[in-house]
């Protein structure tokens, strides 16, 4: 029997797949579906940035503490660094019953007060902690160099407060992204989730007004990260995790050939149900017994750019498949 256990940002996982952070890990029954039908780990729901900022602001507009300077930074610095309680209570009651990893997610915008909270996630027994910084950069004024300051910045907040290993979830709009994932896990990031997927927009041409688009993700979406992490699995420290677009046991079975330790599945359940997990453990281990691999670690990395004899594939296969035909 194959063995499917890896090891991410120092924590062991029974087998690679890790739910993603969404609406199906916000609650403890389906945080306990998830390990039944066999995940090595759970990502819980996020937590908003805007979520605490609202809840800070309804105490302080409701408190009869406005007009005193001292009492009132007070009650904000603590509303701050409580957050909401019910999300700290899901990290207790999921390592209460649960056996499997549970890491908590941050969704951030700006450095403010997460330092104050991400210590909470910590008392309250999450095993890690996932920060998903989802800056869209359509500022005209703000550089590149001032944005990437504030995923540092965010970082390096939090991890002078915690212990917890953390990794950061990102997305591609980055001018030099092979920089700034050294730079992140230079500066202490464990993990780094490839990639996050913005909420997608499309237009309602009957009503002339703007509306989501599709939030799930399709299978072909799957070759950004497939490219990075083959890219750069080698050359930088910190654990790669690949998310988006994977759907099936092949999908995550060419990941770790490009080097992820570890996958983030989230809209294949959505279509395919919670099970689905026990399809797609059960596709890799027939591929690994079929290939004579006993161990995850046998075969990750094989496809990586340091393993392979033309690293130009990887940068530039479509215009050389182009050229030769």
């Amino acid at each position: 029997m194959a063995n499917l256990s890896t090891v991410y940002m120092g924590i062991e996982l029974k087998n690679p797949l890790i739910v993603a952070s969404c609406d199906l890990t916000a609650n403890i029954e389906n945080i306990k579906k998830c390990e039944k039908a066999g995940a090595g780990a759970v990502v819980l729901k996020s937590l908003f940035e805007e979520q605490i900022e609202t809840e800070t602001k309804k105490l302080i507009d409701n408190s009869w503490l406005t007009g005193h300077t001292e009492a009132f930074e007070y009650v904000r610095g603590m509303s701050m660094a409580n957050g909401p309680d019910i999300y700290l209570d899901l990290i207790s009651e999921a390592k209460k019953e649960t056996s499997i990893p549970i890491i908590a997610s941050l969704n951030c915008i700006s450095p403010k007060w997460w330092i104050d909270y991400a210590k909470q996630l910590e008392i309250s027994g999450a095993d890690a902690l996932e920060l998903n910084i989802s800056l869209l950069p359509s500022n005209l004024e703000r550089s590149s160099e001032e944005i990437e300051r504030v995923y540092i910045d965010i970082l390096e907040g939090v991890l002078e407060e915690i212990n917890l290993p953390v990794a950061v979830k990102i997305g591609h709009y980055f001018t030099s992204m092979a920089k700034i994932f050294n730079d992140m896990s230079k500066k202490g990031a464990r993990g780094l989730v490839l990639f996050n997927r913005f909420y997608q927009l499309d237009i309602d041409i009957e009503n002339l007004k703007l509306i989501a688009g599709n939030p799930l993700s399709s299978p072909n979406e799957i070759s950004n990260s497939l490219r990075w992490i083959a890219l750069l699995s080698d050359r930088i420290t910190c654990d790669f995790v690949a998310t988006t677009g994977i759907y099936s046991g092949k999908d995550v079975i060419k990941q770790i050939l490009a080097g992820a330790k570890a996958v983030e599945i989230c809209s294949t359940l959505y279509k395919n149900g919670i099970d689905h997990i026990k399809k797609i453990l059960e596709g890799i281990e027939s591929w690994m017994d079929k290939n004579n691999y006993k161990n995850i670690d046998d075969f990750r990395g094989k496809l990586s750019k340091k393993e392979e004899d033309n690293p130009e594939l990887y940068d530039r296969l479509q215009y050389i498949n182009a050229l030769n035909k």
